[in-house]
């Protein structure tokens, strides 16, 4: 038995490991009640309107992947425009999720304040619409949610050995293309599966504010303003009128009754507040008055805001 004596050749270059990475994607849930907004819409009996100052609903149902999550209709009441509302909507949907969706108020660009969940993976749970009535007045109340989505970026990683015997990598999209290097720390296999690559609550910040009011004025109601966490009155000259934790409002109208309501004399100094690692946040009523021409005070308040910039 014979033959002649070869070696063994391969074409080059030559792929010998393709390897599939992604960057996770992620997705944010949100609703708004100012009408038809890039972050939700909000409808009255079927017409697209802004909705606030709903102090008495039932709340009929909330679509989750297309299923009412709750067990039955039930009594609730959101606050006064604005924040102190969007505070109220996000404590229900908080009350209710049976997925721990974290929703919060946050501030963006395009929608001002609106109600936004934590950071989602791609694909999955599906929020829907969340329906209730307002008991004084009898209107059906809809909010509709807004899918915000990245999806996973996909790559595939090459390496091939070159004529010479060398190795060298590329890098390729989803349709094939060569692309540069992604960054690595961003990386992960295809196969897995992790918690989004998202900040998953929006960015908490402080502001300070002051105001100082002179005659027979009235502030406003701070449980209008943003998340006020403390609050100093400082009465220069009184009396002022002091009036907290209102009862009696409806979908029209303000409290028509309070616990407390007095007047202060001057000199008098009054601090509602929170400890500093907390998100508590005034939830009720307090409006100052000043009584006389002469009534001159101050009031200092902190407040929380919520930046959305993912």
């Amino acid at each position: 038995m014979g033959g002649t004596a070869g070696t063994v050749t391969f074409d080059c270059p030559s792929d010998i490991a393709v390897e599939c990475f992604k960057i996770p994607g992620y997705r944010y849930a949100s609703y708004d009640n100012s009408a038809a907004t890039p972050c939700g819409t909000s409808s009255i009996n079927g017409t697209v309107a802004g909705i606030c100052g709903r102090p008495n609903v039932r709340i009929t149902s909330w679509l989750i992947n297309g299923r009412n999550v709750l067990p039955e209709p039930l009594t609730d009441g959101w606050d006064n425009c604005a924040v102190p509302f969007l505070n109220d909507f996000a404590t229900t949907l908080n009350t209710w999720d049976p997925f721990a969706g974290n929703w919060s108020v946050v501030a963006s660009d395009t929608c001002a304040y609106f109600v936004r969940s934590r950071a989602l993976p791609p694909t999955g749970i599906e929020y829907g619409t969340l329906t209730a009535t307002d008991i004084d007045t009898g209107e059906t109340l809809t909010f509709a949610p807004v899918q915000s989505v990245v999806p996973d970026t996909y790559f595939r990683r090459i390496v091939s050995v070159n004529c010479d015997g060398s190795t060298s990598e590329r890098w390729t999209d989803e349709s094939g293309a060569v692309v540069p290097a992604p960054d690595q720390n961003r990386l992960i296999p295809c196969t897995a599966e992790i918690t989004p690559v998202a900040r998953p609550v929006p960015t908490q910040r402080l502001r300070p504010r002051l105001h100082r009011y002179t005659g027979a004025v009235a502030s406003p109601d701070f449980d209008d303003e943003n998340n006020v966490q403390t609050l100093t009155l400082r009465v220069l000259t009184g009396p002022v009128r002091v009036r907290t934790a209102g009862s009696g409002a409806t979908a029209t109208s303000g409290p028509t009754a309070w616990v407390d309501d007095f007047q202060v004399p001057t000199g008098t100094v009054l601090t509602w507040g929170v400890a500093n690692d907390s998100h508590a946040q005034l939830d009720g009523s307090l409006i100052f008055n000043g009584v006389a021409a002469t009534s001159d005070f101050l009031v200092n308040w902190t407040e929380t805001v919520h930046m959305d910039s993912d």
